[in-house]
């Protein structure tokens, strides 16, 4: 019996390392989150008693940039039509619910195309102030990819992406919420009992072929 020669190298750990770096930076600049530091942060619970997912929002501008104006959730990318409202919502005092289509912010970097629920304010919310009790219902899990699904406006802000409502998008990135487009739709009960003794009948076939 024959021994085969083999060679194994290895990097050398400071080749490793170097390795990583370059790997993890190319990463994080391949797929940016945020123009900024976050200023919007979500959560999510579920209701198992009416099977419904409440969305929450909170508000950070205490270092923000500029006055938030308005900012939008993406619920759909796949139709920019303005026809699904949620369940139920709420918004704080001065502001107020709505639907939208993509419009510029389709183009990129924050290629989201589709239809979004958006809050907007009548005053808005300046540098140094929080605030929170926006949210929305509805029976769709949270979406499970990281693709950019919200954006924060201002109409004082000019340092945003140019083409993208004048510069006035302060913040982007992804956010815990739905995607209408990207949910699961279930396999009705009777198809599956079809599948199984389809599967079943096959089997059966099978061990006919064997016995013959």
């Amino acid at each position: 019996m024959k021994n085969s020669n083999r060679r194994c190298w290895h990097y050398p750990f400071w080749l490793a390392r170097l390795l990583c770096i370059v790997s993890l930076v190319a990463f994080a600049n391949a797929f940016p989150l945020s123009a900024n530091a976050a200023m919007l942060s979500g959560s999510v619970s579920f209701d198992s008693n009416t099977s419904l997912y409440t969305y929450s929002y909170t508000l950070d501008n205490t270092s923000g940039p500029a006055a938030i104006k308005e900012f939008s959730v993406l619920f759909d990318s796949s139709q920019a039509t303005i026809s699904t409202p949620p369940h139920s919502y709420m918004t704080p005092a001065g502001w107020s619910f709505g639907q939208a289509v993509s419009g510029s912010s389709a183009d990129s970097p924050l290629n989201e195309f589709g239809a979004f629920w958006q809050w907007y304010a009548n005053q808005a919310l300046p540098t140094g102030s929080t605030m929170s009790g926006f949210s929305f219902t509805t029976s769709f899990a949270p979406v499970t990819d990281s693709a950019n699904n919200y954006f924060l406006w201002s109409n004082s802000y000019t340092d945003g992406p140019p083409l993208i409502g004048g510069g006035g998008i302060v913040e982007w990135g992804h956010i815990v919420a739905p995607n209408f487009s990207a949910a699961v739709v279930p396999v009705p009960a009777t198809l599956w009992l079809f599948g199984s003794g389809l599967l079943g009948l096959i089997g059966v076939a099978r061990r006919k072929v064997l016995k013959a």
